[in-house]
C-alpha cells in the first residue's frame, strides 16, 4: 500500500490496479471511499484498461486472431511497478507481461500518476504507444464512494448535480445479453440533478455521452459535505450502484463503452476506442474534490 498525506487529506492507493482504497478527511475523519465489503463488491476505483465493460462472450478479435478478456480488461488484475515521487504524489506503471501478451497482442507503457494537492485528488493516466504499429484501447475510471458519507443516513438524501443543464439520452445496457443496446432513453431535458434512488440502476450503470459539464457533484439535502467529480478527455460517463448493495455510488469516466450486443467487428471499430499511433501518447485524467 501507498499513503499520500497532507494536512487536508490523507489517501491510501493499492499498486494493484493502480486503485484507491480510501480518501480519509483530516478534519471529519471519514474515509469517502466505499468499504470494498468483499460480500458486495470487494474493489474500490481500479483503472480499466484496455477495455471498458464486457467483450461479447469475452473475446475480440485483433487483426484477424480472436483473444479472450474479462470485464474491464486486466489493468485490475495486475501489479503496477510504484515510484513514489513525494509525500504526496506516486506513479504506477504497467507494462505487458506474458500473461497480458496472450490477451491483448499491443506493447504499451501505461502509467497511473496520483497527486494530491489540498482537498483534491487527482488521478493521470498516460498511454504510451510503444509498440512499431497502431495499437487501440479504451481506458476509464471505476471509483466507487461511500453514498451515504456517515452512518445513520440514507442514499436517498443524495444527489448528483452536474455542473451546467444537460439534454442527455441514456445508453441502456442489456444486461441479460451482457452488452449494450442500441435503445436510448432521456436522462436530462435541460435539467442538471437526479437523486440517488435503486430503481434508476435496475437496468445496471446509467451511462451517457457528449456531456458539457466538465464535474458533476455527489451532494446531501442534510449537510454541506460533498464531493465533486473532474473529468477531462473523457467520452462517457457511468454512474452504477451495484443492485441492492446499498452505500455505495460509482462515478466512472469512460473512454468507450461495453460492446454492443450485434457487435462482431475488430476491436478497432468498437465505438469510442483510442487510435495511437507509434511513440505517440492519449491522456485523461479525472479529480475527485472532497469538501468536509
Amino acid at each position: 500500500m501507498v499513503t499520500l498525506k497532507n494536512d487536508v487529506l490523507e489517501v491510501e492507493l493499492n499498486a494493484k490496479g493502480a486503485e484507491i482504497i480510501k480518501i480519509i478527511g483530516q478534519q471529519d475523519h471519514l474515509n469517502y471511499m466505499w468499504k470494498r465489503d468483499p460480500e458486495l463488491w470487494a474493489n474500490s476505483a481500479p483503472i480499466l484498461f484496455p477495455i471498458v465493460g464486457a467483450l461479447q462472450n469475452n473475446e475480440c478479435r485483433i487483426d484477424g486472431k480472436t483473444y479472450t478478456m474479462t470485464q474491464h480488461g486486466f489493468s485490475r488484475h495486475n501489479e503496477y511497478a510504484t515510484h513514489q515521487l513525494s509525500d504526496t504524489c506516486v506513479e504506477f506503471e504497467l507494462t505487458p507481461n506474458e500473461d497480458i501478451l496472450k490477451q491483448y497482442p499491443y506493447l504499451f507503457d501505461l502509467k497511473v500518476i496520483y497527486t494530491l494537492t489540498n482537498n483534491q485528488l487527482q488521478c493521470h493516466c498516460i498511454v504510451k504507444n510503444t509498440d512499431t504499429k497502431t495499437i487501440y484501447f479504451q481506458i476509464g475510471g471505476h471509483p466507487a464512494f461511500a453514498c451515504p458519507f456517515m452512518e445513520n443516513e440514507s442514499s436517498n438524501d443524495y444527489y448528483i448535480e452536474f455542473e451546467q443543464n444537460e439534454t442527455l439520452n441514456q445508453k441502456i445496457i442489456d444486461v441479460a445479453r451482457k452488452g449494450m443496446s442500441h435503445k436510448t432513453t432521456l436522462l436530462f431535458d435541460n435539467e442538471k440533478r437526479f437523486f440517488v434512488r435503486q430503481a434508476l440502476f435496475n437496468n445496471d450503470a446509467i451511462v451517457v455521452k457528449d456531456f458539457k459539464s466538465h464535474y458533476v457533484t455527489l451532494k446531501s439535502l442534510n449537510h454541506q459535505k460533498s464531493l465533486r467529480f473532474y473529468m477531462d478527455n473523457f467520452n462517457h460517463l457511468g454512474i452504477w450502484t451495484s443492485k441492492h448493495v446499498g452505500g455505495l455510488l460509482a462515478i466512472e469516466p469512460w473512454v468507450g463503452h461495453s460492446d454492443y450486443v450485434d457487435f462482431k467487428g475488430e476491436f478497432k471499430n468498437k465505438e469510442g476506442v483510442v487510435e495511437l499511433l507509434e511513440g505517440q501518447e492519449f491522456e485523461c485524467q479525472f479529480t475527485i474534490e472532497i469538501n468536509q
